[in-house]
């Protein structure tokens, strides 16, 4: 497209853009509109788009934090020649003088990191532009007004796009990021909130019981559940930013483990209720923020595949050499039982295989919709889907309070009980009378919700 026909269009494009001011202007209304200083040509693509988006996004939040009302039913988005563009009446009802309001949209873009690119514009009911004299600084240089530079050719378009351009795209990069860490940090706080909240369980502490448990109670997985949150996140960060080698990742991830440790066990008052999740999650939301942040779409494949990496000799390195000086639960149940007894160490060596072969599968079918299923329908989901991790799962906390007897007995219980309530009835008042708690089942439970609602939501 050659300079005339670019030049025709972006001017016929504004000028559309006053014919949708005067159309206000007809009722009387007073407008706020919004675009981007974007100089040269194409004024956007796909990534100003997005970034318009955000912005647009950020100041309706603000305005709406100062209790200014505008009409958003009347609100007009568009794209052309000249832009990404965004006008919205505002109401008659506002308790703010445009001059007021000017000053606080100044505000808003000197406080935004790329305040220099956005234009934040008032018009009165006359179609007169509401003006606070102040001139905005080049973008380039910013030593400069932009006009100044502007009249003067300091700069070539070209330069000061370039700059736009990467300025834009770090900006998105960490907004990305934040959205994704925040997104996974919730994700993992739903899920051990849901575990806790499944009721009843066999053995384990439920909302409307303690299960096997004297030493702990619903409200103190809840006081847990709390204390862990700030540490999901930097989980996370480690897993999006980390570019070494992952082979000697391990111990930073447990570094962040042991603190989480150390708050959980101040909020319980030296209870453990969460210390396998804290091991559980800290590889899971590693590996879950590195596959996102390598613009890779979440699979089973990936994320199991990173998961054995990360965790490649656990067993050997952690229990094998300890056989001769076991100190911890964990130890003394592989010298008992050898692999069988391995626990979750064997369970992230593998990749999670009592996850995966039926509870995360049972999940995706049926709890897809989670948001719009009642309670009751819930409780039997999560019920079932923990019933399939235990026909599964060799777990060590059943091994440790009890035996090999008792576990495979469990399991057979738990593979009749999926499809039948009276058998889960039975299972539960054995689990009691026994007191067997499939703490490391509960525990997969989470990380299978976890997983769930990572591909539920498309990450």
């Amino acid at each position: 497209m050659d300079n005339n026909k670019i030049l025709e269009n972006i001017l016929n494009a504004r000028e559309h853009r006053a014919q949708l001011r005067a159309q206000f202007l007809k009722q009387q209304l007073n407008t706020l509109s919004l675009s981007l200083n974007i100089p040269g040509y194409p004024k956007s693509t796909n990534l100003i788009s997005s970034f318009f988006t955000e912005v647009k996004k950020d100041l309706i939040n603000y305005l709406q934090a100062n209790r200014i009302e505008l009409i958003t039913k009347k609100e007009t988005l568009i794209l052309d020649e000249a832009g990404d563009f965004f006008i919205v009446p505002i109401s008659k009802n506002a308790k703010i003088e445009l001059k007021a309001l000017k000053n606080l949209t100044e505000n808003f873009e000197t406080n935004h990191t790329l305040g220099r690119l956005i234009d934040v514009d008032i018009f009165n009911d006359l179609g007169v532009p509401i003006s606070s004299g102040k001139k905005k600084a080049c973008y380039f240089c910013g030593a400069h007004s932009a006009i100044s530079c502007m009249r003067n050719k300091r700069h070539t378009k070209q330069e000061i796009r370039d700059l736009i351009f990467s300025d834009i795209e770090k900006y998105s990069a960490i907004t990305t990021k934040n959205n994704c860490i925040n997104t996974l940090s919730a994700f993992a706080s739903k899920a051990i909130l849901y575990e806790i909240s499944v009721s009843p369980k066999p053995g384990l502490v439920s909302f409307k019981d303690t299960g096997s448990h004297t030493d702990m109670h619903f409200f103190t997985f809840l006081n847990s559940a709390v204390s862990l949150t700030p540490f999901f996140k930097e989980f996370c960060e480690l897993g999006y930013n980390y570019t070494g080698k992952i082979a000697t990742v391990l111990p930073k991830i447990r570094h962040i483990g042991l603190k989480a440790e150390q708050e959980m066990f101040k909020a319980t008052g030296n209870v453990n209720t969460h210390k396998g999740i804290v091991f559980l999650f800290g590889i899971s939301l590693f590996s879950l923020a590195k596959i996102i942040s390598e613009n890779t779409k979440y699979s089973d494949t990936l994320f199991r595949n990173l998961v054995i990496k990360i965790t490649n000799g656990i067993v050997e390195n952690e229990l094998e050499v300890t056989l001769n000086k076991v100190t911890t639960h964990g130890e003394l149940m592989y010298k008992t039982y050898g692999k069988i007894g391995a626990g979750i160490r064997k369970e992230v060596a593998e990749g999670f295989p009592s996850i995966f072969k039926n509870a995360v599968p049972f999940l995706d079918e049926n709890f897809k919709n989670h948001l719009e299923i009642n309670e009751a329908e819930i409780q039997k989901i999560l019920q079932t889907t923990l019933l399939h991790i235990m026909t599964q799962n060799n777990d060590s906390n059943i091994l440790y309070r009890t035996n090999f007897k008792a576990l495979t007995q469990v399991k057979q219980l738990a593979k009749k009980a999926i499809n039948s309530k009276k058998d889960y009835i039975e299972l539960c008042n054995y689990c009691k009378e026994n007191n067997i708690s499939p703490g490391g089942s509960a525990d997969l439970l989470s990380v299978s919700l976890l997983i769930h609602f990572v591909k539920n939501a498309q990450l």
